[in-house]
């Protein structure tokens, strides 16, 4: 049975592209926009579980993951920085950010032959804070949240970053920079 709908996980992380895409034609934080949102939100979780719970993981799946990640990741950039009107030191912090997960694919690319983000607990935890974010902005106005995620996501791309440059070998469900060291040893 599990063969059968092995193709499954990639579907939902393929889904999330063109989702993510029409994000960019709603109001941000509308109800159509937090639809579809909630929507992408489950797709993201649906791929991962379904990958391992049918052992269905594949290099298709993990790099369709990431191209969804990103694309999701740009456009709620697009649609919540008017929204928000970051101060200019958050600004300069995201883009830090995206400097150092940009150095962190480079790395990748030139160790290994590939782009691609990993899989760490740092990266999963700064997704469901990100996951959240919205929803707390439309529920609460408050922009607090926005600090937390910045430095969850600062300290998963430095570990990414880290993960990049010292491990022997690529893999992208690699759980924490302890886990190359471990290996390494």
């Amino acid at each position: 049975m599990a063969n059968k709908i092995s193709w499954l996980p990639n579907l939902f992380s393929a889904l999330r592209i063109p989702l993510g895409l029409a994000l960019l034609m709603c109001a941000a934080l509308s109800a159509e926009f937090m639809t579809l949102y909630l929507l992408c939100c489950l797709t993201d979780v649906l791929d991962g579980y379904l990958a391992r719970r049918l052992n269905a993981r594949s290099e298709l799946g993990a790099r369709l993951d990431s191209a969804a990640d990103f694309i999701l990741l740009a456009v709620l950039l697009w649609k919540l920085l008017p929204v928000i009107a970051p101060t200019v030191p958050v600004i300069l912090w995201i883009a830090v950010v995206a400097l150092i997960r940009f150095a962190a694919a480079l790395t990748a690319r030139i160790r290994f032959g590939r782009f691609g983000f990993l899989h760490t607990w740092g990266n999963k935890l700064t997704g469901i804070l990100l996951g959240i974010y919205p929803l707390t902005l439309l529920l609460t106005g408050n922009h607090w949240p926005l600090y937390t995620i910045l430095v969850s996501a600062s300290v998963s791309a430095i570990e990414e970053l880290l993960i990049e440059m010292w491990a022997a070998d690529w893999h992208a469900d690699r759980r924490s920079v302890f886990s190359v060291r471990t290996a390494r040893q």
